[in-house]
């Protein structure tokens, strides 16, 4: 799982150096009502990589999870465009760096373990590599930006 870490690694420099400088106004802005701001979409991926901290943790200590999966509406619920954006892109930062060391300490025996959702299976592994394509696709929205 080297390999998944070192690329998680490499979009949270790539991406904190290029959003570190944008003003809270910039940050705020909605395009429109179906859009996120910047600050949500960081938000969104905070969320992201809590769930994802807690599956990856989980899926550790028993070979079959069974745990909620979250909707879109968490980033209206916590407000992410009231609070301040440096707090917030500096947590998403943190956050996905503490999931790179955990990723790179995972046992490879760990790695099959599954969790069950409505969906079927998904193993550990898959999840770490879906959670960094995740992301992935949200730098691809706040590059759509033009920043």
């Amino acid at each position: 799982m080297n390999k998944e870490s070192s690329r998680l690694r490499k979009h949270i420099n790539e991406v904190f150096l290029k959003y570190s400088g944008l003003d809270e106004n910039t940050a705020s802005v909605k395009l429109s009502s179906d859009k996120w701001s910047i600050k949500e979409i960081f938000g969104h991926l905070i969320d992201s990589a809590a769930n994802n901290y807690q599956r990856f943790i989980r899926l550790q200590e028993t070979a079959d999870l069974r745990f909620p999966g979250y909707d879109y509406n968490w980033v209206e619920i916590v407000k992410y465009n009231s609070y301040p954006y440096l707090q917030i892109l500096e947590l998403w930062k943190q956050y996905n760096l503490l999931l790179c060391h955990i990723i790179e300490n995972i046992v490879d025996s760990k790695l099959k373990n599954t969790w069950t959702t409505d969906k079927g299976n998904l193993s550990l592994e898959f999840l770490i590599i879906d959670y960094i394509d995740h992301l992935e696709i949200h730098i691809a929205q706040l590059d759509e930006r033009g920043k």
